[in-house]
């Protein structure tokens, strides 16, 4: 029971509308980029997307470019839990208000900003925006029912000291995400270079197609390739391992580490918080290594973002983990795990597999869309080089990912005491 007086957030803080950006003037390149609930961690956090922001070249507003510090608020649930999810917006002039986030100013005189800004990854605050949210499919919130919300509230001064441990935390947390988002564009941008712009290197170490390699016209994928390079169905060169399926009651806050549809994010790379444990029934052959690959094969964005979408497992278990019946995990002779990652988060691998996605309030993948899928097969060397590249990337990434893992850990087991008095800041 805290010691605090409970008040609402009413009178405190005040919560502005995004604008409605058009989407005929979204763009892979420019100076503005829109943010979206994509943009915030699950328990709050600013989320950078390596690479696949969404930029802005229309007219903008000037009142809703962003400053520094700006603290902003997901009040769509585009993926599950993003709902409530604050972040503080890292630089100024850069990133847009978008319609679906709000922006929120304080009563400096009730409230620290930073403070509000922790005080909603509580579970208590989250609790009292999800209840009062519309919506059955993707639900969302309004300015008004989040000034609603009620909490216990110490005086400033107490903010402040909460807020001084908590965003250290933070920092170190954060740095480690951007060392990871670089790591993760580092191997998109190689992946990019070699495999679609087709500039790995030749004989002579130089750039294949600008150093004027010869292309040929494929007929079946309808366009030029590299002298040599064949085209291929997935299919043939892919096996998949199902999931398995579980009870709520299987879940529990201990047990197996069980990948599921909520480690994935929206780009579809690895969600460290998404992870859940697994207490149920289970075949030994079920579990898989560090290393293996996993993609979505069900989806419950309203834009199918997650379905077909792919990541690495990452080195960080105690014990080696299982998959949902959500998830499969796919192998292959011929390509790497590393190369299919990246081919299956690209942008025009997931506008095809979206059409094998079906149903209303979930999505499910046909397996067969994956196996249809027309391709080109590079030649083994150089599939095999990516991976190496690959490979030293991914094992930097878990290093950070297991001191994310502690450092998570102490700070939500920190949160709730901090914001309800149990623990005091001398």
């Amino acid at each position: 029971m805290s010691k605090w007086p409970v008040k609402q957030l009413r009178g405190k803080i005040f919560i502005k509308h995004g604008f409605p950006f058009k989407s005929e003037f979204f763009s892979d390149e420019g100076e503005y980029i829109v943010l979206t609930p994509g943009n915030f961690y699950e328990e709050g956090g600013f989320k950078r997307q390596g690479g696949k922001e969404k930029f802005y070249i229309g007219e903008v507003p000037e009142d809703y470019l962003h400053r520094e510090g700006d603290l902003i608020v997901a009040m769509t649930e585009q993926a599950a839990g993003l709902l409530g999810s604050c972040a503080i917006v890292p630089a100024s002039g850069v990133y847009l208000h978008n319609q679906r986030l709000g922006l929120i100013t304080v009563n400096e005189k009730e409230v620290v900003k930073e403070f509000i800004y922790h005080l909603f990854k509580t579970k208590t605050v989250r609790d009292q925006i999800r209840l009062t949210s519309s919506g059955s499919k993707v639900k969302h919130t309004s300015p008004e029912r989040i000034c609603d919300v009620k909490v216990p509230l110490p005086s400033t001064d107490e903010q402040k000291k909460i807020v001084n441990v908590l965003s250290a935390l933070d920092e170190k947390i954060e740095l480690n995400n951007r060392i990871n988002a670089e790591l993760e564009a580092m191997a998109k941008t190689l992946y990019d270079y070699w495999f679609v712009q087709f500039d790995f290197p030749d004989a002579d170490g130089k750039p294949y197609k600008t150093s004027g390699g010869k292309m040929v016209y494929n007929p079946t994928l309808k366009r030029e390739i590299p002298e040599g390079w064949a085209d291929c169905q997935l299919g043939g060169h892919i096996t998949f391992r199902r999931g398995i399926s579980y009870k709520s009651g299987d879940i529990q806050d201990d047990g197996v580490p069980f990948i599921n549809l909520n480690s994935f994010s929206l780009s579809g790379e690895f969600k460290l918080e998404g992870t859940k444990y697994y207490n149920g029934k289970f075949k030994p052959e079920s579990k898989l290594d560090a290393g293996e690959l996993v993609i979505a094969i069900t989806d419950v964005t309203r834009n199918a973002d997650i379905i077909g979408k792919a990541f690495v497992i990452p080195d960080i278990f105690d014990e080696t983990p299982l998959i949902s019946c959500d998830v499969a995990c796919l192998s292959s002779k011929t390509f790497g795990t590393a190369y299919l990652e990246q081919l299956f988060n690209s942008e025009s691998y997931h506008k095809y597999i979206k059409h094998y996605a079906s149903g209303t309030l979930v999505l499910h993948l046909d397996l067969n869309g994956v196996k249809w899928f027309k391709t080109y097969q590079p030649p083994n060397k150089l599939l095999e080089k990516y991976e190496q590249h690959c490979k030293s990337l991914f094992k930097q990434r878990d290093i950070v990912l297991k001191e994310n893992k502690y450092l998570e850990a102490l700070r939500d087991w920190l949160l709730p005491m901090l914001m309800n008095g149990q623990v005091m800041v001398k």
